[in-house]
C-alpha cells in the first residue's frame, strides 16, 4: 500500500463464507415469519366470516364477520378488530412468540416486532403497547371496545347525531397507549373529530350519531384511568354528527391544549376557582350592576380568540385581542397593573383553556381571587339559553357557530 493512501474496504462476503450464509438465512427466515404471520392472520379472520345463509337476504351484505360479540360489515373493520385485540393469538397460531425469535438469534426488540401481526390494519402505528395480552393488564388504560353486536349498522352511522366535548386532566403515564386506543374506539363507532392526548390527560371534540356518542361516553366513564375524575356532565353536547368533521384527527401533544407553557411549569391542579353556571350567572349579574354604578373590582375576563368573542361574549366581558391561546400568556404578563388586587371571573367554550389560563393567572400573584365557568359557556346556556351570554357560540368544526338567542354581534367588547 502506498503511504498515506486509505486502506480500500474489505470485499463484501461471498455466497459460500461464514458471514454471507448467516445473512442469507437471515433474510429467508424473516420472509418465512412473515409469510406465517399474513397466513395465520388470514386464516382468523376466515374464521370469523358469518355463513351467507346469516347475512342479509337482500339490500347488500349486511354482517359478515363476528367476534368478541362485535359485528363487523367492512373489511378494515375486522382487520382493525384482529390486529388489535388478537395479535397473541396470531402469533401463537403463526409460532412467532418472542422467545422463538431469540432463540433463532434475533435481538429482543426485533423478535418482538416480528411476533406482532401484519401492518396496515393498525390504527396508530403499530398500535403502541395495544398489541397483545399483556398490554391490556395494566389497569391505568383498559383496551376494551363497546359491543355492537345488537346495532344495526344505520343506527351506529346515523347522520342524525351530535357532537361531543369534553376533556379530563389526569396523569397518564403512556400517552401512545391511550392514544392508540381512542383511535380504535373512534373508527369503532364510526366517530369523526379530534382527539388530543398528552402526559397530563385528554381533549376532545367528536361528532357521531347518538347511539355512538352513547357507547363513546359510556366506555369513557369506564376505563380506569378516568374513574372517580371523569363524569357524565362533563361531556357537552350539541346538535351536530359525523358529518361536522372532515375526518378523524387522534395524536399525542405536549398539551391538551396548546398555550405554549411547559405543563410541568404551569399545572392545571393550581387552577382558580370552578363556579357552576348558575353561581356564575349570579356573579356576573352582581358584577353587571355594580359596574353600572362604577363600583366594580371584578374584571369578567373571555380567555378565547378575539374571533371567537367577535360573534358572541358576556355582557361587560373584557376580550384581549389575540388571534389564538398561545398568546394568552403574553396579554396576561403585558398587562398585570390591570388584574392587580382584582377579582377575575373567566370563561370559555368549554371550560379547558380556564384551566390552564386561570393557573399561569394565579401564578402571577396579583389578582385578589380567580375563578372560572365549569364547562364553559355550553354548560351555561343549557341552563341559561337566553341570560347575560349573547350573539353565537363559536365552535372549532364546519358548523362554525351555534346559536342560543336571537343577538346579532359583530362589534368590538371593551
Amino acid at each position: 500500500m502506498v503511504p498515506g493512501e486509505a486502506a480500500a474496504p474489505p470485499p463484501p462476503p461471498g455466497p459460500g463464507s461464514p458471514r454471507g450464509s448467516a445473512a442469507a438465512e437471515a433474510v429467508a427466515g424473516r420472509k418465512q415469519r412473515a409469510f406465517a404471520r399474513r397466513k395465520a392472520f388470514s386464516l382468523f379472520v376466515k374464521a370469523k366470516e358469518v355463513p351467507a345463509a346469516g347475512r342479509c337476504p337482500a339490500g347488500g351484505e349486511g354482517v359478515r364477520w363476528r367476534c368478541c360479540r362485535q359485528a363487523f360489515e367492512e373489511l378494515p373493520g375486522i382487520h382493525r378488530h384482529v390486529a388489535l385485540q388478537h395479535a397473541g393469538d396470531i402469533g401463537r397460531q403463526a409460532g412467532l412468540t418472542t422467545d422463538a425469535g431469540q432463540q433463532a438469534g434475533l435481538p429482543a426488540k426485533q423478535a418482538a416486532a416480528e411476533a406482532s401481526p401484519p401492518s396496515g390494519p393498525l390504527p396508530v402505528g403499530d398500535a403502541g403497547g395495544l398489541n397483545g395480552r399483556s398490554s391490556c393488564s395494566t389497569p391505568e388504560i383498559t383496551c376494551m371496545l363497546p359491543d355492537t353486536s345488537r346495532v344495526s349498522y344505520d343506527d351506529l352511522t346515523s347522520k342524525m347525531g351530535e357532537v361531543l366535548l369534553y376533556y379530563c386532566y389526569c396523569e397518564v403515564k403512556d400517552p401512545e397507549k391511550l392514544c392508540a386506543w381512542q383511535k380504535a374506539l373512534c373508527q369503532h363507532l364510526h366517530l369523526t373529530g379530534k382527539v388530543r392526548v398528552a402526559s397530563e390527560g385528554i381533549n376532545g371534540t367528536v361528532g357521531g350519531s347518538k347511539v355512538a356518542t352513547s357507547l363513546y361516553i359510556e366506555v369513557m366513564l369506564s376505563q380506569p384511568l378516568f374513574k372517580d375524575i371523569l363524569c357524565q356532565e362533563d361531556f357537552k353536547s350539541s346538535a351536530g354528527g359525523a358529518h361536522c368533521f372532515p375526518d378523524l384527527r387522534v395524536g399525542v401533544f405536549k398539551e391538551i391544549v396548546p398555550m405554549g407553557i411547559d405543563p410541568k411549569i404551569v399545572s392545571y391542579k393550581e387552577t382558580g376557582i370552578h363556579l357552576s353556571p348558575q353561581e356564575f350567572h349570579r356573579e356576573v349579574e352582581q358584577y353587571l350592576s355594580q359596574a353600572s354604578q362604577g363600583q366594580s373590582d371584578t374584571i369578567l375576563l373571555d380567555c378565547r380568540n378575539f374571533y371567537e368573542s367577535k360573534i358572541g361574549h358576556f355582557q361587560g366581558c373584557l376580550a384581549p385581542d389575540i388571534r389564538k391561546f398561545s398568546y394568552f400568556p403574553s396579554y396576561v404578563d403585558e398587562n398585570l397593573e390591570l388584574f392587580k388586587d382584582k377579582r377575575v371571573l373567566m370563561y370559555c367554550t368549554g371550560g379547558i383553556r380556564c384551566e390552564r389560563g386561570s393557573a399561569y393567572l394565579r401564578s402571577k400573584a396579583v389578582c385578589r381571587e380567580v375563578y372560572q365557568l365549569k364547562g364553559g359557556i355550553h354548560k351555561y346556556l343549557e341552563e341559561f339559553p337566553d341570560g347575560f351570554y349573547r350573539g353565537k357560540l363559536f365552535v372549532f368544526d364546519d358548523r362554525y357557530a351555534i346559536c342560543s338567542n336571537e343577538d346579532i354581534i359583530s362589534g368590538r367588547t371593551r
